[in-house]
């Protein structure tokens, strides 16, 4: 009885995993399992097994897969069969609607970013580039178009005055927002005169995590 069942559960996740549209998007990408596996410092055999249903798409794989393959969050949950289309429509707005967001560029553009990256000790599995979207740290010397390194391995360490990138959970629509802060355990607090941004944060690791250290910062 309890195998059947566990055969049909597996059965339904497979029916619901889309791999047609994820080698599409990678062909159209130029990219493949090994550097969509690179981005998570893991072996391109777990690519294979997320594509054919023997291992569920989590969250941060999702994001690895998002950003390699140049496509939204929503998408790859979406195409996935984590979520069903209004599901993931909630955690659009979340993505783009924040003080920063995981940077993707195409051609010349993204072969010059990721060569300063690199400079400033980018290139590996877990430290990526992001790009300031609000003047929510613009005391602290970031505006809107700056780039960002940021290390998600000491999203741990944080120490006090460290600028961080957090993300805010709101667990009844499903949804996450960015925010860029500095840290002040055990608080977040912006860098701006606007009043939208006075609220200060509490990191509670469930409602409002710390996701990653800025390590570097630089404009174009």
């Amino acid at each position: 009885m309890i195998f059947a069942i566990c055969f049909v559960v597996e059965s339904a996740y497979l029916v619901k995993m889309d791999d047609k549209w994820f080698k599409q998007r990678q062909k159209i990408a130029g990219v493949t399992a090994d550097e969509i596996a690179l981005k998570m410092g893991r072996d391109r055999s777990i690519v294979s097994r997320i594509y054919t249903g023997r291992q569920k798409m989590t969250v941060e794989w999702a994001k690895a897969f998002a950003k390699v393959l140049n496509v939204s969050l929503d998408d790859v949950l979406l195409h996935a069969g984590v979520l069903d289309a209004p599901e993931a429509r909630t955690i659009k707005p979340g993505l783009s609607d924040g003080d920063a967001a995981p940077w993707v560029g195409k051609g010349g553009e993204a072969q010059r970013i990721d060569a300063i990256a690199t400079v400033f000790g980018g290139g590996k599995p877990g430290i990526d580039v992001w790009q300031v979207q609000s003047a929510a740290m613009t005391l602290n010397g970031l505006i809107a178009g700056d780039f960002l390194l940021v290390d998600s391995h000491q999203s741990e360490t944080c120490r006090a005055g460290d600028v961080v990138i957090a993300q805010i959970y709101d667990w009844q629509t499903g949804s996450a927002t960015s925010v860029i802060r500095r840290y002040e355990p055990p608080v977040l607090v912006a860098a701006s005169t606007a009043p939208e941004d006075q609220r200060v944060l509490v990191v509670d690791g469930n409602n409002v995590v710390i996701k990653g250290k800025v390590i570097a910062n630089w404009r174009a």
